[in-house]
Parts: structure tokens; sequence; C-alpha cells
């Protein structure tokens, strides 16, 4: 029996990646199950051409079916500019800050990224493009600064988790 092609691999992870069903490092994530549910092997390296196949077959399936919260989001970049990873992180951390909001903000949450980066890096921008006048460093500056802000934002909703007193700093 043939074993698994190096592209055959490839392709599996990245479709995988693709609709949001793979954990780098994870050997229980939703592809992994996938598999084992499909060949009863529980590692893509152990698969069969023909098992790779099969597994091809059923990824680009869900791909095409998959609900639009379980395909990730395009995150376009330029070079130099701020990273596909790096706006998924910004993104992640603009949500997770909402979360600790006392009421609602009417504001966008677009419109209120563009806020932060105007105060902390001084650049203009606007909630479609926010990124396209930064830099990758920028980039990582805008990360640092929004964790500060979760951080703060987690404290003063008392979500200290019980590491610092009480959890009522006030």
């Amino acid at each position: 029996m043939k074993a698994i092609e190096a592209y055959q691999m490839k392709k599996i992870y990245a479709i995988a990646r693709g609709i949001g069903i793979s954990k780098p490092g994870n050997k229980e994530d939703e592809l992994h199950i996938l598999v084992y549910g499909l060949t009863g092997k529980t590692s893509i390296r152990e698969l069969s051409s023909r098992e790779a196949s099969t597994v091809l077959a059923r990824l680009e399936a869900l791909q095409g079916s998959a609900p639009p919260s379980r395909r990730g989001k395009s995150h376009p970049s330029k070079p130099g500019g701020v990273t596909s990873a790096q706006q998924k992180k910004i993104w992640a951390l603009m949500y997770e800050l909402q979360k600790y909001d006392k009421e609602p903000s009417q504001a966008p949450i677009g419109d209120r990224l563009c806020a932060v980066i105007k105060k902390e890096l001084k650049v203009d921008a606007i909630a479609r493009t926010p990124f396209v006048w930064l830099n990758g460093e920028q980039g990582g500056q805008l990360i640092e600064a929004l964790k500060r802000y979760v951080e703060s934002a987690r404290r003063k909703r008392g979500y200290d988790d019980g590491l610092t007193g009480s959890g009522t700093d006030g």
C-alpha cells in the first residue's frame, strides 16, 4: 500500500486550517477526529495514499459547505505591512475587549479599533481598511497595546482569576 504523499499531507492541513478544524500541535482537534472516523488512524502520517484521498474528498466537501463563521476570514496583507496573523490577533483582542464593556457600545468595533490606532500609533485609519497605513512593527505595537487594554478591562470588571485579592478592585 502506497504511503501518503507530501502534497496530500500539505493539502489536508491547508484545507483543514481554511475551514477552521485544525489546531497546530493538537492531535485531538476536529481534523484528527475526522481522520480517525474515516480511516481508524490517529495520525495523518500513517495514512495511505488512498486513505488520504478519502480524507481530502471529505475535507473538500466540507470546504464547500462550511458555514461562514467556520471559514477563516481573509485578512489580506501587503509586503512589509501588518501580516494576516497579526490582523487576526488584533481582531480577536478587539472582540475580547468588547466582552468586558460594562454596557454595549454603540460604536462599531471597526471604529473603536481606528480610535485605538489613532491613540496608540498616531495614525489615521478607516474602519473598512484599518491596517492599510501600518507596517509590521506597528502591528506588533498595536497587539501589545490591545493586550494591555484587555488586561486593564479584565481587572476593572473583577476578572482577576482569584490571584490578586478579592476581585473587587473598585
